[in-house]
């Protein structure tokens, strides 16, 4: 069994586990302890288990290095020790500050891999870069406030700064994206569009469809009017 078809498996699982205990607390009467850690278990592998699936395209793909590859091993490291915090009651102090540091970086490493897939223009691919950028800066800065426990307000605003900027970028991928799409559907449906072939005595002067004087010869030798659109070739006997 391949890696993401084993992630699908335990995912699909987890689903259920999740869904039996949800429909098990409505009946029971009574919620205890035990069946939250069972029930919180089970979502820290569903949630694991959708992370490393984001990944996953850009790991068969192989964009950006081991980038995915280790933000895998990082969701399954971190919600694993997740569990683990949970079920031996450690509620704070330096364990605490690992898991969430993991998962901090596990994070950021899925959200590479996401943005990585987006196919923008080349003059907007700074703005991918950048997105790239300002999620490492901002891990690396929720990790360093974790551990250093910094006092005043200048980490907080820096890191809302950064947020704000990187809620920019993403607001802007997918638009790009889909531009870039567009473009390209167009340019594809130009260049498979049907046109007529006519035998004439001279070169045209005028659309043959629609008589209007707006037509350009292209690259491929035939004839588009601006007007109708209309495509011909034009072909001179003898």
């Amino acid at each position: 069994m391949s890696s993401r078809k084993l992630a699908l498996t335990v995912f699909f699982a987890s689903v259920v586990i999740n869904a039996a205990l949800g429909i098990f607390s409505l009946f029971a009467g009574e919620f205890g302890d035990l069946q939250g850690k069972v029930l919180m278990t089970s979502l820290s592998v569903s949630a694991a288990s959708v992370l490393s699936l984001a990944m996953f395209p850009a790991k068969e793909r192989e964009l950006l290095g081991p980038v995915p590859t280790v933000g895998i091993g990082l969701s399954v490291l971190g919600f694993g020790m997740l569990v683990v915090l949970v079920w031996t009651e450690f509620k704070a102090g330096d364990f605490g500050r690992l898991v969430a540091s993991v998962l901090t970086f596990a994070m950021a490493a899925g959200y590479a891999s996401l943005i990585a897939l987006a196919m923008v223009q080349p003059k907007y691919r700074n703005i991918v870069n950048s997105a790239f950028g300002l999620a490492a800066v901002l891990s690396v800065l929720i990790v360093g406030a974790l551990w250093a426990e910094p006092r005043g307000d200048f980490m907080l605003r820096l890191v809302g700064i950064i947020s704000i900027l990187l809620a920019a970028a993403t607001v802007s991928i997918p638009v790009l994206h889909r531009l870039n799409r567009s473009e390209i559907s167009d340019a594809e449906s130009i260049a498979e569009r049907e046109y007529t072939h006519v035998f004439l005595d001279r070169q045209p002067s005028i659309c043959l469809n629609c008589g209007d004087a707006g037509i350009d010869l292209t690259e491929d030798g035939t004839y588009e009017c601006e007007s109708c659109d209309a495509r011909f070739r034009v072909e001179i006997p003898g």
